[in-house]
């Protein structure tokens, strides 16, 4: 988590894609209807959202398939371009 926080930083916190297989605690919240319990990985994801700016964050994990809105998007079945 440290080396990821240093890479970011090294960047001005700017990425283009942010890609992971979970996603940050609030929008856990906002797709889990309460399913879901926060945990280390998902505070540590929330930190990453607070503070970097990115324009698409691509996530798995949750076995479905929706935008949750324009910036964050889970993907588990489908396939997209991004570039």
């Amino acid at each position: 988590m440290e080396e990821g926080r240093n890479n970011l930083a090294a960047h001005d916190n700017r990425v283009d894609f942010i890609v992971t297989h979970c996603c940050a605690s609030s929008v856990q919240d906002a797709i889990g209807e309460g399913l879901f319990q926060k945990d280390r990985e998902t505070e540590y994801l929330e930190e990453i959202l607070q503070t970097v700016q990115f324009q698409k964050w691509f996530f798995g994990h949750y076995h479905d398939n929706r935008n949750v809105d324009e910036k964050k998007i889970l993907l588990y079945e489908q396939i997209i371009r991004v570039v």
